[in-house]
Order: C-alpha cells, then sequence, then structure tokens
C-alpha cells in the first residue's frame, strides 16, 4: 500500500491504495496538473473525475461492441 497525499482548497487528502494505482493516480494527478504539494482548487479535481469518468464510458462501450462481436 502506498499513500496518495493531495491538498483541496486547504483540506489535506491522505488516501492508501495499491502500489500500481496509486503510482497510476499519482501520475495522471501530476499530469492534470494537480500537485500534492501544495492547493488545488476543486474545479480541477472535477475536470480530471469527468476525464476520468469518459475514459470509463468510453471503454465500456468499446468492451461491449467486442463482447457482442464475439456472439
Amino acid at each position: 500500500m502506498k499513500k496518495v497525499i493531495f491538498t483541496l482548497e486547504g483540506k489535506r487528502f491522505e488516501v492508501e491504495l495499491e502500489d500500481g494505482f496509486a503510482t497510476y493516480v499519482t501520475a495522471n494527478l501530476l499530469e492534470h496538473d494537480i500537485s500534492s504539494t501544495s492547493d488545488n482548487r476543486v474545479t480541477q479535481l472535477i475536470k480530471l473525475y469527468l476525464t476520468a469518468m469518459k475514459e470509463n464510458y468510453e471503454m465500456s462501450e468499446q468492451l461491449k461492441i467486442l463482447i457482442n462481436k464475439t456472439k
């Protein structure tokens, strides 16, 4: 387990994640300008969340297409 730490509008958050997932999350946060060492705006995290939701939706749709092709 690995800690991921970030601050949103003055409140510090620490979450423990599996090592590989923590590395992925940390890289994704940095890629979207969410710093682990300084304060961040909630809007930044909301944009990142919506981006992740869009990626999840697109992968889900692709899986449905692949499953239907195998029927």
